[in-house]
């Protein structure tokens, strides 16, 4: 064993001026760095589930709109050009306003079916919760007879509660 007086001496520490903290200041940037990357992380996880919302909305609009136009194309009477198109104008709900503002108005459908069908858009039937702020005045059944096009046009309005501006869902078919 050797003697305490015959022990290597430990290297000297130099540093050079101005170094001193540097590996302080580069831990801090990098857990900086990180610390960004998952607040950013976590506003994208935000911002999906907003959008997840939406996209339920515009899937649950879209199924009572197919379920309108099918129960529409049940319902015509197709026994000659004439009597489908009168048939179709009969079916209408609403058939004035604007769907750029989604503000609807002019006489309500006559047929109970689309009425009841329009109800559980609203989230007016029991057991349906319907689309988020839906009102009557944002639902319309637009026909258009001319040169036996035989187009009906479906727009469903609504907002939900986070949202700022309306939303709307619209949905052309022809009947034949």
């Amino acid at each position: 064993m050797l003697s305490p007086s015959h022990r290597m001496p430990a290297p000297a520490r130099t540093s050079r001026p101005g170094q001193r903290g540097m590996m302080l200041i580069e831990s801090l940037v990098a857990i900086m760095i990180i610390v960004l990357g998952i607040l950013g992380i976590a506003g994208l996880t935000a911002r999906s589930v907003t959008w997840s919302g939406q996209a339920q909305y515009r899937t649950e609009a879209g199924i009572f709109a197919a379920q309108i136009v099918q129960a529409i194309s049940l319902k015509v009477d197709r026994s000659s050009p004439e009597t489908l198109a009168a048939s179709l104008q009969a079916l209408q709900h609403q058939p004035s306003g604007s769907a750029q503002q989604c503000s609807f108005s002019g006489s309500a459908t006559s047929n109970s079916e689309l009425a009841q069908l329009l109800s559980a858009a609203r989230g007016a039937e029991a057991n349906v919760h319907g689309l988020p702020g839906a009102t009557q005045a944002g639902q319309q059944i637009l026909v258009n007879t001319t040169g036996d096009l035989n187009q009906v046009t479906v727009a469903l309005c609504w907002q939900a509660p986070h949202d700022e501006a309306l939303r709307s869902y619209q949905i052309q078919a022809y009947v034949h």
